[in-house]
C-alpha cells in the first residue's frame, strides 16, 4: 500500500492488479531519486543512487516497455469510446488522446536494449552490485566525495535515457487516479465491507483520511469484495483494531 500525504489529508492506495502495483513502486522510486539527487549531502546522494539501482533491477527483471505500451493502448481504446458520448468534454478528451499518441510514439521508437548503457557503465555497475553491502568499495567512496555538481551531473546522465518511462508511468497513474470518484463511507466499529461489481475493471483503491487522525486502513481487495479494517497503535507499539466508527472517503478507480 502506498501513501500520499499533504498537511491536511493522507491518501492510502492499494493496487488491485500487479502491473499497477509495479507502476506505483516505480513512481515512488523515481520520486525519491529526483528528491535526493541534487542534495549536497553525500548520504542523500547515495539514497538517490539506491533508488536508481532498484529501478534498474526492476527494468532488468521485467519488460516494462511492453507493459507500458499495453496499458496506454488499453486506455487509448477506452478514451476513444468516450468520444461517442455527447456529454464528453472534447477538449480534455483530445488532450488525453494526443498525450497517449505522443507517449506511444516515444515508447515504440525506443530500442529494446535501452538499458544497456547502464549495464556497460563500470561505475554504475560497481554501485549497483554493492549498494546493499555494509562496506563500499573505495571507488564508490571516491564518487561520493566529489562535489555535488559533479555527482548530480553523472546521475542526470544516467537518468536521462529513462525519462520516457517516468513520463509514461506518471501519465498512466494520473488517468487511473482521476477515473474514480470520492464517496463518503462509514466503517462501523472500524470495519467496512463492500461488494464489488465484477464487471468493473477496478485497478486501484484509494482511502482519504485527515492527516491528524491516529488510525489507518488495512485493505484487502479481491475481484468481488473489499474489506477495510482500521487499525491503531497501543502504548507498546502493537497494532490493534480501532473500535470506533470511522468516516472516510473511498475512491474505486477503474477504466
Amino acid at each position: 500500500m502506498t501513501i500520499l500525504s499533504d498537511n491536511q489529508v493522507t491518501i492510502y492506495e492499494e493496487p488491485v492488479v500487479e502491473r499497477v502495483r509495479k507502476f506505483i513502486r516505480m513512481e515512488s522510486l523515481f520520486h525519491k531519486l529526483f528528491f535526493f539527487k541534487d542534495r549536497d549531502n553525500p548520504v542523500e546522494s547515495y539514497v538517490a543512487l539506491q533508488s536508481l539501482c532498484e529501478i534498474y533491477e526492476i527494468l532488468t527483471r521485467s519488460d516494462i516497455k511492453s507493459e507500458l505500451i499495453r496499458e496506454i493502448e488499453n486506455q487509448n481504446k477506452i478514451f476513444k469510446k468516450i468520444q461517442d458520448i455527447p456529454q464528453a468534454d472534447s477538449d480534455k478528451l483530445n488532450s488525453v488522446l494526443e498525450k497517449q499518441k505522443l507517449l506511444l510514439d516515444l515508447l515504440h521508437g525506443t530500442q529494446s536494449n535501452y538499458i544497456d548503457y547502464l549495464s556497460n557503465d563500470v561505475l554504475f555497475k560497481t554501485i549497483q552490485k554493492n549498494y546493499n553491502s555494509q562496506m563500499q568499495p573505495a571507488s564508490v567512496d571516491f564518487w561520493l566525495s566529489r562535489d555535488i555538481a559533479w555527482r548530480a551531473n553523472i546521475i542526470d546522465l544516467w537518468i536521462e535515457p529513462l525519462l520516457f518511462i517516468k513520463k509514461s508511468i506518471d501519465f498512466i497513474l494520473k488517468c487511473i487516479r482521476k477515473s474514480g470518484q470520492f464517496n463518503d463511507k462509514l466503517a462501523e466499529k472500524g470495519f467496512y465491507i463492500d461488494k464489488l461489481d465484477p464487471k468493473k475493471n477496478i485497478l486501484l483503491v484509494r482511502i482519504t483520511l485527515a492527516t491528524d487522525l491516529y488510525y489507518f486502513p488495512q485493505i484487502s481487495v479481491g475481484k468481488q469484495r473489499l474489506n477495510i479494517m482500521f487499525m491503531t497503535k497501543d502504548e507498546l507499539n502493537n497494532f490493534t483494531k480501532y473500535q470506533e466508527n470511522v468516516s472516510f472517503l473511498l475512491t474505486l478507480c477503474s477504466l
